[in-house]
């Protein structure tokens, strides 16, 4: 059996992956700090300000990240892979990845560029982004994205309950990411180590290894 280098991600998949990594990195950082200032000073001193600036400038590299993810999905001569999304098709399939996940048998079936429950993962985390907007949207009183006038999103406080259950939701969301990120790069690091397939470094060449 030999290895082969293939083509696994291109330059505009890669680039869009750290946007939206970045994103989020800021995104948390700068919520939990928002949340609870663990640095001396007030609700509108500079360094308030400052967190909040780079909260909003992270959403929306978010929301850049996510639509140019989707528009790659259906248009994109490489990365074009919605065909992998087929949520009832991901589902059948979740026994035969997740008995190779959890070391019960040593291989699974070859699948596109993504496994089932990659598949349901990414896709579950694309609708969280989008409730991780809203409920965001919904707790600030301001006027958003130059275009919707403040209290536009009040509509999702109305649907949660109010405001306050709204900012709990806009927490738990950022926690999920938390959480998918260390599992994300769990499974990157020990598929690399048990394949030894480069995937964890594909994500930086675009490149790996596939045997034969």
């Amino acid at each position: 059996m030999t290895n082969q280098t293939i083509k696994a991600w291109s330059l505009g998949y890669i680039l869009d992956h750290w946007i939206r990594v970045i994103a989020i990195a800021v995104l948390v950082f700068t919520g939990i700090y928002i949340h609870t200032p663990f640095i001396a000073g007030g609700p509108d001193s500079f360094i308030m300000a400052s967190m909040r600036f780079f909260h909003f400038v992270a959403a929306y590299a978010l929301i850049l990240g996510l639509v140019v993810r989707v528009y790659m999905a259906f248009k994109s001569t490489f990365d074009a892979d919605w065909k992998d999304f087929s949520i009832i098709e991901n589902i059948k399939n979740i026994p035969d990845v997740l008995g190779y996940y959890l070391f019960i048998k040593g291989s699974h079936k070859e699948y596109r560029r993504y496994n089932p429950l990659q598949a349901l993962a990414y896709l579950f985390t694309g609708v969280v982004i989008i409730c991780t907007l809203l409920t965001g949207a919904a707790i600030y009183h301001g006027r958003l994205f130059l275009v919707f006038p403040a209290g536009s999103f009040q509509w999702v406080n109305a649907l949660l309950g109010g405001e306050s259950y709204t900012r709990i939701w806009h927490i738990l969301f950022m926690w999920y990411f938390i959480v998918f990120v260390l599992i994300h790069m769990y499974l990157a690091v020990s598929i690399t180590m048990v394949e030894k397939d480069r995937t964890l470094t594909s994500i930086f060449t675009g490149y790996k290894l596939k045997k034969h």
